[in-house]
């Protein structure tokens, strides 16, 4: 072993989602074991992840259960194998505000849950935050959205409804990777969130473009903007409680309130509605802006998928495997 090498290790039991794990350090690999599958034997399992710098995000070298049995074989998680590819281990800095690279959106559909087709979905998975850019939708330019329904390299749709379509068809443009979910988000965003929606009822209920982690009893101040609807309720001190990962209700009767509309390209530029925590309540102690304490971090995304094949052999696992990991930092030699 190299003088000054740093190895870090752990393990946990997969509840079937993209597994997150923070480390002390930068790392140059990542080996990653699942117990469960290595004891089944099971056709097509992955039972071992190996991933190091050169390889992309979400890829690693592959070993799986060619037959049902305890044959092993080789693959990469990009070329995978049985007719589908796989995911793979990707490395996470917090810290890095950077989004991804743009990526070409073909047509966008003119829905209030629209839908975008792209050749190449990357890591995107539910629940991912995505940044749109579009020449034919711009009054969503900028702005970042959580994703749902991910059909690997054909397209993905934004998970939480907009009180109002698009209002073009074509929906052209580009989309970037943000955050692989809220809580990750929340460590290098503040925690305002940009308003999809807001209801007229007794209670009104608020839609956010990406799913919020507030919780009942939290304070929040309201901004709608001229543009936007509803601006009686602009400016705002009300108290929320929690119905949903991307909704909320308000203590506020919005029935005889102004209809909310998502302003449509006609009103580009325009400033979007927001929600933004403001205080805590006495049953809910929560460090609304995150400005006391520090939040970033290094570390892993172990992938998996909703896809019981897909999941089978990915790093992530399924719900109840028992999975290992370890984590260096080493020196490299590279030749040539």
């Amino acid at each position: 072993m190299a003088y000054n090498t740093v190895i870090q290790q752990g393990y946990f039991t997969s509840d079937g989602l993209d597994k997150i794990i923070p480390l002390r350090s930068d790392v140059d690999w990542v080996e990653v074991h699942n117990l469960t599958n290595i004891a089944a034997g099971t056709q097509w399992a992955g039972v071992k992840w190996y991933w190091q710098r050169g390889l992309a995000n979400d890829d690693s070298i592959l070993s799986f259960h060619s037959t049902a049995s305890q044959i092993i074989s080789l693959s990469t998680s990009v070329i995978g194998f049985n007719g589908a590819v796989y995911r793979g281990i990707s490395l996470i800095d917090s810290t890095d505000k950077t989004p991804g690279a743009a990526v070409v959106i073909t047509a966008g559909t003119n829905a209030t849950r629209p839908v975008y087709n792209t050749a190449n979905t990357g890591i995107l998975v539910e629940g991912s935050i995505v940044r749109i850019t579009s020449a034919t939708h711009p009054n969503l330019n900028g702005l970042d959205f959580t994703v749902d329904a991910v059909t690997l390299n054909t397209n993905f749709r934004l998970r939480n409804t907009l009180a109002t379509a698009p209002g073009v068809a074509s929906g052209v443009g580009t989309w970037r990777y943000v955050a692989p979910n809220e809580t990750v988000y929340n460590m290098f965003n503040p925690k305002s969130r940009v308003i999809s929606n807001i209801t007229q009822a007794a209670a009104g209920v608020v839609t956010t473009l990406v799913n919020h982690t507030y919780q009942t009893g939290q304070l929040v101040r309201m901004k709608v903007p001229a543009g936007c609807g509803m601006t009686e309720l602009n400016d705002q001190l009300v108290t929320i409680t929690r119905l949903g990962d991307a909704t909320f209700s308000v203590n506020v009767d919005t029935t005889g309130y102004t209809p909310f509309a998502f302003p449509l390209p006609a009103a580009v530029p325009f400033t979007p509605a927001e929600v933004v925590p403001v205080g805590e309540s006495p049953t809910y102690n929560y460090l609304t802006d995150g400005a006391q304490e520090n939040t970033g971090f290094i570390g892993i995304i172990l992938g998996t998928s909703d896809t019981a094949g897909i999941a089978l052999a990915s790093p992530g696992g399924t719900a109840g495997d028992a999975i290992k990991w370890r984590a260096g930092k080493s020196f490299a030699n590279i030749v040539g």
